[in-house]
């Protein structure tokens, strides 16, 4: 392949990675789309010499590459063969990192970073209008104005849109740019608030805490500044969005009710019956765990027999949390080599201030997220990984090049 050929391949990889960025936070569809079309000039662009070398030196892409390995490997010991598959076949999303990661140039990681800033406006202005009732949309309603995506993840995009902003706001010392970006900031937030996304809310919280730590050397400072803005943000959630005030009614009730009445008939009803059920599933098989779809079978089982009091939560899909949801399928070694995945992320050395912030507070949101949800298995939720991933290995790829 000639070099014209290779550079023609490049900028088209480039210019539909901008507009990749712009669809996925708006449709699942477009991400599928883009995802396969982006994969497809990857592998038109040749080079991959230069591209598998890249890959094989970089601590993030061998690390997920195990994981996959071993999620592919538990296929020997799965009695859902073909179920199993199905749900490893959706990681496919992930290949936006490689992308990304050797084919981005320079000048088009900020652009991409913008577009999805964009893209979150859009979502945003849509789902104001829902709440406002100045229209309808799909399956949005005013009590879940989440356009597009389930509210969990809607809730974890605006937390990391929101604090992208919130990163602006420090680095910028332009007054006019500040304000801008500061009313950008309070409308991100205040719409994260109204909807019912308590998981994304408190991974805000946590990342104004990180972000402040990384961007201040007095952290007493980083700290109360943090702490401010949080209890503002929180006060005035409390103050005026009566969907906020009902989702924390609704957790504190329910987390009442399981300790006084064994009554697990609620969002964190169910979360705390996870717990205990993945709890037997783990001592019985510890290293290798049972397989991917068939942990779910070993868990409406225990429902079944052990704890029937339980059986109001037999049709989760999946454990409600990522950690018990990989620990369960493949025990600690799966366990381990996820969580190698955040740990070499974090170790990835980043110049740029923007995409250092980005790194911490993504994986404050992460560490947060994969509390409440399985996010490493939802289109959104993957698409949203690769993309963030991938612009964090772009530009360390970028300031690294000779």
């Amino acid at each position: 392949m000639n070099n014209t050929t290779h550079l023609d391949y490049t900028k088209y990889i480039n210019h539909v990675a901008v507009a990749y960025a712009l669809v996925f936070p708006l449709s699942r569809a477009g991400i599928s789309f883009f995802t396969a079309l982006l994969l497809l000039l990857w592998l038109l662009e040749g080079g991959f010499k230069r591209k598998f070398s890249l890959m094989a030196r970089n601590s993030v892409v061998l690390s997920i590459s195990a994981f996959l390995a071993f999620n592919l490997i538990s296929l020997l010991w799965t009695n859902h063969l073909g179920e199993s598959f199905d749900y490893i076949r959706r990681y496919w999303y992930l290949s936006i990192i490689i992308v990304f990661f050797t084919s981005i140039q320079k000048d088009f990681i900020p652009k991409i970073l913008s577009f999805f800033i964009l893209g979150m406006f859009i979502s945003e202005v849509i789902s104001y209008g829902v709440f406002f009732e100045w229209w309808e949309f799909k399956h949005a309603t005013t009590a879940n104005i989440s356009p597009f995506m389930h509210h969990i993840e809607y809730s974890v995009y605006l937390a990391l849109a929101a604090l992208i902003i919130m990163g602006r706001i420090f680095s910028h010392r332009m007054i006019k740019t500040k304000l801008i970006y500061i009313a950008f900031f309070i409308t991100m937030s205040g719409n994260l608030f109204l909807t019912e996304g308590r998981t994304g809310q408190l991974a805000l919280v946590l990342g104004l805490l990180t972000l402040a730590l990384v961007n201040f050397k007095n952290k007493f400072k980083a700290f109360f500044i943090s702490s401010v803005i949080s209890l503002t943000l929180l006060s005035a959630a409390y103050v005026f969005s009566d969907t906020f005030q009902h989702r924390v009614a609704d957790a504190s009730s329910s987390l009442i009710n399981v300790i006084n009445n064994q009554d697990y008939c609620s969002s964190w009803g169910a979360r705390v019956g996870a717990y205990i059920t993945a709890k037997d599933i783990v001592v019985t098989h510890p290293i290798i765990g049972v397989g991917i779809t068939d942990n779910m079978d070993i868990f409406r089982g225990l429902l079944d027999t052990k704890y029937q009091y339980m059986g109001c939560i037999r049709e989760l899909a999946h454990m409600h949390n990522q950690y018990l949801q990989v620990l369960t399928q493949l025990g600690f070694l799966g366990l381990f080599i996820f969580i190698s995945i955040f740990y070499n992320l974090g170790n990835i050395k980043i110049k740029n201030r923007e995409f250092r912030n980005i790194k911490y507070v993504y994986l404050a949101i992460l560490f947060v997220g994969f509390i409440a949800e399985v996010l490493f298995h939802r289109a959104f939720s993957l698409a949203l990984y690769s993309v963030m991933v991938g612009l964090i290995l772009a530009q360390n790829r970028v300031e690294n090049e000779v």
